[in-house]
């Protein structure tokens, strides 16, 4: 049978491309990078694997290797925290912390013990004095500029990124948690991300005003808070092929985010996190592991064997798809919606054999329609979409896939 094949090409040339695309920079080192941070549009800092610490002064044209002491306490360096342009915390293994007042020339050692099975991830800090360091299983608070390091219990072992809106609220996230303290760090609560008993790996918030992100590591949900995670929302799960893991999110506005992750995938919404397309990043599969955006044009991104690409135009939609026989699905089908039970949020996947006119729409015990979840043309293939059920009651429903060629019907039970 004659084969269909139909290519889209994956590049717009209408644009320059020196103008749309993500640009790499030469970072001077092969060792995986974790993180990066800048203070304005010129001065800014990678760490990472080897104890590397780099730090540019012209936007990323130049990076700079930084002499530092990491060395003997593990060389891995988790996460970097330039208050301004003298002041920097730096955190690795080995519960090792270290700082600088004169911009990375001289460093002093303020934390660490070796041998340790244990480190510190991330930090926060508020001002040059004012601080927080997050580790396995405690947070260490500073207000003295790490002379004096008071240590407090976090309610979880394997912990990853922390940030705090004030002296007071602060939040760090882990694996399938994200925890709350109101009173500085001395105690922390469970914030209730409605995980449905899924283990994700939380490895980075991201946070404008009060609004709270964070990304699965796994087949991920997007969950944001609007309130500072006193509640939750599943918003979005990437359609991506093959399956990106999330590692890193950085927002630079309530509606403007990137998310990066495995294969080199790079992901971008402007709704808030609500829909996501993914960048064009050339063909590099480097892991992405941290994401800085200084606002919503200028954006940096590290990873893998010393990766940094960066953009000043906001970056450049992957424009494109590629259909074929052997890819596209063979049958109609409506998958069973995941989570079931669920609370107010579930996903529903569904196969399309060709293109035209569907609807899903659900349904009450009665048969009554109590919401379509949409009504309109859409193309072959495969397809996912969230379900907020956040205005009906407790109880069985229906949903149903149809068309004049097919109609398909499930059930689902709403808890609240």
């Amino acid at each position: 049978m004659k084969k269909i094949i139909l290519i889209l090409f994956l590049y717009s040339l209408t644009f320059s491309i020196s103008e749309a695309q993500w640009i790499q920079q030469n970072s001077g080192t092969n060792q995986n990078l974790y993180d990066i941070e800048f203070i304005n549009e010129k001065t800014g800092w990678a760490v990472g694997d080897a104890g590397v610490v780099i730090k540019t002064t012209d936007g990323g044209a130049n990076w700079i290797n930084v002499p530092n002491p990491s060395g003997q306490y593990g060389g891995l360096m988790w996460s970097i925290c330039p208050v301004d342009s003298e002041v920097v915390y730096a955190v690795a293994g080995y519960d090792f912390i270290m700082k600088t007042i004169d911009g990375g020339t001289n460093w002093s050692v303020l934390s660490g013990r070796v041998p340790s099975t244990t480190a510190f991830k991330s930090l926060y800090f508020l001002n040059r004095d004012t601080g927080w360091f997050l580790g396995t299983n405690k947070v260490f608070r500073t207000y003295d500029g790490g002379n004096t390091l008071d240590s407090f219990y976090a309610p979880w072992f394997t912990n990853f990124d922390i940030h705090f809106k004030n002296i007071d609220t602060g939040i760090f996230c882990g694996t399938g948690r994200v925890f709350k303290t109101t009173d500085r760090g001395e105690t922390w609560f469970d914030t209730k991300v409605p995980t449905f008993g899924t283990f994700h790996t939380f490895q980075h918030l991201a946070v404008i005003n009060n609004i709270v992100w964070v990304a699965a590591g796994s087949d991920p949900p997007i969950f944001r808070s609007i309130d500072f995670c006193e509640s939750w929302e599943i918003i979005d799960t990437l359609n991506n092929n093959p399956p990106s893991v999330a590692t890193c999110i950085s927002f630079s506005s309530t509606l403007t985010g990137w998310i990066g992750g495995s294969y080199g995938h790079l992901y971008k919404t402007t709704d808030g996190g609500y829909n996501w397309l993914r960048e064009e990043t050339g063909s590099d599969p480097r892991l992405w592991r941290s994401i800085f955006s200084y606002d919503d044009s200028l954006v940096w991104g590290a990873g893998g064997a010393g990766r940094l690409q960066y953009t000043t135009t906001g970056g450049q939609t992957l424009v494109g798809i590629f259909f074929s026989e052997e890819l596209s699905p063979d049958k109609f089908e409506l998958y069973q919606n995941y989570p079931n039970p669920f609370n107010t949020q579930t996903e529903i996947k569904f196969d399309l054999i060709k293109s035209g006119h569907y609807k899903i729409e659900a349904f009450d015990m009665l048969g009554r329609s109590v919401d379509i979840l949409f009504n309109e043309f859409k193309y072959a293939g495969s397809y996912k979409i969230n379900f907020n059920a956040s205005d009906l009651s407790s109880g069985v429903y229906f949903y149903k896939l149809s068309s004049p060629e097919v109609n398909i019907i499930k059930k689902f039970t709403l808890v609240k």
